[in-house]
């Protein structure tokens, strides 16, 4: 914000004419569609279908989990013939029983229970006769503790499988809410800048404008620090006027979203006063 704080000029930069007619060259920045942060709405719903797809992605994961548990769990009975058998028995007469309430048809039951032996026509009798007749029919034929062993093991290994691609899922949704989040925090900045500078009715820069102050600042150098240690960043910030728009740390070393959306709302407050009009100051818009 100070001529002391120009850093020299770096090649392979497009140059134009100025705003104002003058006839020094200057570099030019090509407008680009508005970012997320410059929209606090649109970056508050981006947050929300984050935190949605966090919260699937946990959800899946934790059903796996349980479901992991749960067949291990079974597996130790199963190892044990004796108690495989009661097990079954208790699965066995619960199926049966739902599917009686319910009232679904036989041939549901049969593919619930994996009896392939029962015939249709056996499991109709079963049905319209007492319900002690239908357990007794379904553990005759579901009363093989190896096959179930063989099974169970078969769900737990893919359980297994699935956990590493879940957990991938997970993380990446975590990132993305903090990638959102960080928008928001952004946007915030950006959405106090636009209410201020309608109260204060400054012209606001386009990106052309900033481009070129940051140009002349720094040559665009978002980690720019002068040589007398005073002024920071991109927008060559001094410390104190950084805090004055809620900025931590030394400007520098802030991300240039955050750098862009301080210099709008020091902008929005104060014009162009910061970076004086007979420097870096005369690429802003007068006002």
């Amino acid at each position: 914000m100070a001529a002391s704080a120009t850093l020299a000029v770096a090649g392979g930069v497009a140059v134009g004419q100025s705003d104002s007619g003058e006839g020094a060259a200057q570099p030019v920045a090509v407008e680009s569609a508005i970012p997320a942060w410059r929209d606090l709405a649109r970056a508050q719903e981006d947050l929300e279908l984050a935190l949605g797809a966090r919260d699937a992605a946990l959800m899946a994961m934790d059903r796996t989990v349980d479901a992991l548990h749960l067949e291990l769990a079974r597996l130790d009975e199963l190892i044990d013939v004796d108690s495989g058998r009661q097990l079954l028995k208790g699965e066995a007469e619960q199926l049966v029983v739902q599917e009686y309430m319910s009232g679904g048809d036989v041939e549901d039951l049969v593919f619930i229970l994996g009896v392939s032996e029962a015939t249709d026509a056996l499991w109709r009798e079963a049905l319209l006769s007492e319900l002690s007749e239908v357990v007794d029919q379904a553990l005759s034929a579901v009363d093989n503790v190896f096959e179930e062993q063989e099974r169970t093991e078969a769900r737990i290994g893919r359980l297994n499988d699935a956990i590493p691609y879940l957990n991938s899922r997970l993380n990446d949704a975590e990132q993305s809410v903090e990638a959102a989040e960080w928008v928001v925090y952004i946007a915030e900045i950006n959405d106090m800048a636009d209410r201020e500078l309608a109260q204060s009715r400054f012209i606001e820069p386009t990106e052309r404008h900033w481009y070129n102050l940051r140009f002349c600042e720094s040559t665009n150098n978002y980690t720019a620090e002068s040589s007398n240690g005073l002024f920071y960043g991109a927008y060559q910030f001094e410390p104190r006027t950084w805090r004055t728009v809620g900025g931590t740390g030394n400007p520098a070393h802030a991300p240039p979203e955050e750098q862009d959306a301080r210099a709008r709302l020091l902008y929005a407050r104060r014009g162009d006063q910061p970076w004086p009009r007979d420097y870096c100051g005369r690429w802003l818009p007068a006002n």
